[in-house]
């Protein structure tokens, strides 16, 4: 974990370990909970974080050996919750095992289904049979069911679980894709002067909170093409304030890539994260 301080805005945590970001999720409104993996040596590990605060409450942490084949499904203030992959060739999905948030120690695991989502106090499983589908209310303290849910309400279960999801994306802010007929004249004002000097600028993306404007867009090197015969990119990351038109901070997320890959930042709350050289996730308070 490193703390350090530049530009008008400050970075307040970073973080990394061994292999690359993979997937995190956050468990409530104070913890972060992802995976990193290691392709190579088929290894993952765990981590969490306050992100409130920068604290590490896990890093590197393997949870069990021969771990690769199992991944971070969900999470609350209080436990995050793992599957297990059925076959590594179909990645198909097994098991529910629920670990403290703070611990790590496994508090259950229930094999007979696999995760469907959860909310702050409860988890769904799903268990596919040979002709029919049956959904369980599992209890997120023993992993027992509580409930056998009846066919005729699955469609209220999922529609659950989409309220439950677009909760989260509702009290979260995601880039969108820049198109000058759609953006505002102020906001493309901006983007054009900053990121079109460059005719090679490509894949912009914003978000407008306030009076910032945060965005990243990737250059194509002149140089041409890798060995491979890909293109070769730069990404980039600004925080502009619109008012009164400053930049309070920069980063290179990426100095050599050859895709331009969407979502490399978002906001939660008043905090923004973003994924740098694929191995570091950064945090900014912007307000």
């Amino acid at each position: 974990m490193k703390l350090f301080s530049k530009f008008k805005l400050k970075t307040f945590w970073s973080f990394s370990q061994t292999g690359n970001m993979w997937r995190f999720i956050f468990g409530g409104d104070r913890y972060i909970v992802g995976e990193t993996r290691d392709k190579e040596n088929k290894k993952l590990n765990l981590f969490v974080i306050d992100f409130t605060s920068g604290k590490v409450i896990h890093k590197n942490f393997e949870f069990e050996k021969d771990n690769f084949w199992i991944t971070v499904e969900g999470a609350t203030d209080r436990l995050f919750y793992l599957s297990r992959f059925e076959k590594p060739e179909t990645l198909q999905q097994k098991n529910i095992i629920a670990v403290d948030i703070t611990t790590g120690e496994k508090i259950w695991e229930n094999e007979k289904y696999s995760f469907l989502f959860n909310t702050g106090d409860s988890v769904y499983g799903l268990y596919r049979g040979f002709e029919n589908i049956e959904i369980a209310k599992l209890d997120i303290n023993t992993g027992k069911v509580n409930e056998i849910i009846p066919p005729e309400e699955h469609i209220r279960i999922f529609e659950l679980r989409n309220s439950n999801e677009d909760y989260v994306y509702e009290n979260s802010n995601y880039p969108i894709i820049y198109k000058k007929e759609e953006t505002r004249e102020d906001i493309s004002k901006v983007l054009e002067n900053i990121c079109l000097k460059n005719s090679d600028a490509e894949s912009i993306e914003y978000i407008q909170k306030g009076s910032l404007l945060i965005f990243n867009y990737y250059i194509k090197f002149s140089t041409g093409l890798n060995k491979h015969g890909s293109n070769i990119y730069e990404n980039r990351l600004m925080i502009f304030d619109m008012d009164p038109s400053e930049i309070l901070f920069e980063d290179l997320l990426n100095k050599n890539t050859n895709y331009c890959v969407p979502d490399n930042f978002f906001i939660k709350r008043d905090y923004l994260f973003y994924l740098k050289e694929k191995n570091e996730l950064h945090c900014l308070k912007i307000l």
